[in-house]
């Protein structure tokens, strides 16, 4: 039987839901410009090298641990993690990013389903870093949807956003697409076990990357 969760998760996880995720980059504009993703064998390298080992090492166990907040109505333990991750968020424009992606989510779910809890918490001047909404809003679904939705928008994100950026046709970013969660999946399980002292992951080269995006002379991308 069909689960009834199923079609929110995929209206609300589609590439066309209007959470303005468009307009970012999350530094990979930068990393274009300065040779770093040239073609479609460096996204591929830069998505396994440089964003799985953060989704598996950080995000994921992140959300896991966000998700279960949520869904035990531990609201106040969720704002501290959402406080936590604007901690983490050391460049000004990832984690304007992540804020304004949470928000406008946030606020479009809200009119989509008249939700008491969501509304609480975006009054409560939280950050709304788009990991936390996310663990919010699809709180009742299981764990194991949540996490391969968030890194299935993770991936398709950088990988649609580099179609602007390099010559890659919408085929081979699929293939692109799919041979990165062909890694991710195989390990979701073992992330619903990951102990907090092991969450963490330090990217200089994105963290870098975004910075000077900031001072660029032209941007096609807001971060």
């Amino acid at each position: 039987m069909l689960p009834e969760w199923l079609p929110w998760l995929l209206q609300v996880n589609d590439s066309q839901f209007p959470s303005g995720a468009y307009a970012h980059s999350m530094g990979l504009e930068e990393l274009v410009q300065r040779g770093v993703v040239q073609k479609p064998e460096d996204l591929e390298r830069f998505l396994q090298h440089q964003i799985i080992p953060s989704l598996l090492a950080f995000e994921l166990p992140f959300l896991v641990k966000a998700h279960a907040c949520a869904a035990a109505g531990d609201y106040a333990a969720l704002r501290l993690m959402d406080d936590e991750l604007e901690a983490w968020k050391l460049a000004a424009e990832l984690r304007q990013a992540s804020r304004q992606l949470g928000s406008r989510r946030l606020a479009l779910v809200q009119k989509l389903d008249a939700d008491p809890a969501l509304t609480s918490y975006a009054q409560s001047e939280a950050p709304c870093h788009h990991l936390i909404v996310c663990a919010l809003e699809l709180r009742h679904l299981p764990v194991t949807a949540v996490v391969c939705a968030f890194a299935l928008q993770t991936i398709s994100g950088y990988a649609i956003s580099s179609m602007k950026l390099i010559r890659l046709g919408q085929e081979r970013c699929q293939l692109i697409i799919r041979g990165c969660m062909t890694l991710i999946a195989p390990r979701l399980d073992a992330l619903i076990s990951t102990p907090s002292e092991r969450l963490g992951w330090f990217n200089p080269l994105l963290e870098i990357a975004s910075m000077r995006h900031a001072r660029a002379n032209e941007r096609l991308f807001i971060s």
